[in-house]
């Protein structure tokens, strides 16, 4: 069995050997008592991407027999604007009004543990293991947004949650973060080998908000 961790410096992500085996110990989640204070939100820092269309009416006429012409006007007016967010690893961004997410740890495993089976990697792949922080300094109670889906990018390429984890991932997605709390969580993705040592691989979280998708990106550099 083999097992990697990602190191996070300022500079680059160093890979140290171990051998213990993957785990999926689901999500877990920790509260404090809530207090007249609210804690400041996690920092973010990095590049923002933004892009938007705009579409407008449409009108158009029709002479009738009687000679007068009828004009009807289709709205098609719609405003659409996608922002895409990269942090360094290790770092929080705001996916809500007090809601931060982070990648806190990324370790490479042959194995994965989940619901008391073990899954192996086919050959020529491995596991990246990835540990997701949420952090709820709001006043109630609250979890990611509906539909919130995350994926590993490299070399032009998206891997998604591995088939064992997704159950996982969508119970972390679904939990709430109690005002004050924060809850973590590991989910897989397989990958080949040569991602885990890939200068371009980050960790991607997609959601939409007010009708817009909006992308945070972890570099793993």
């Amino acid at each position: 069995m083999k097992r990697r961790t990602f190191i996070a410096t300022t500079s680059a992500v160093l890979l140290a050997g171990c051998s213990s085996d993957g785990d999926d110990t689901g999500s877990t989640t920790t509260g404090t008592e809530q207090s007249t204070t609210t804690p400041p939100s996690g920092e973010m820092t990095g590049t923002t991407e933004a892009e938007g269309t705009t579409t407008g009416d449409a009108t158009t006429s029709e002479t009738t027999a009687d000679g007068t012409t009828d004009e009807t006007t289709t709205s098609d007016s719609s405003t659409t604007t996608g922002e895409t967010r990269t942090v360094a690893f290790g770092e929080s961004a705001s996916v809500s009004d007090g809601l931060d997410v982070a990648v806190t740890e990324a370790d490479a495993s042959d194995t994965y543990d989940h619901g008391g089976t073990t899954a192996e990697s086919s050959d020529g792949n491995t596991f990246l293991l990835v540990t997701f922080e949420t952090q709820n300094t709001a006043q109630a109670s609250q979890s990611l947004p509906e539909g919130a889906t995350v994926s590993v990018q490299a070399n032009d390429e998206q891997y998604d949650v591995a088939e064992p984890a997704t159950e996982n991932w969508q119970q972390f997605v679904s939990s709430s973060v109690d005002s004050g709390g924060s809850a973590t969580t590991t989910v897989a993705f397989e990958v080949p080998e040569e991602v885990v040592s890939s200068f371009g691989t980050s960790v991607q979280l997609s959601y939409t908000d007010s009708g817009a998708e909006q992308v945070v990106r972890w570099s793993m550099e």
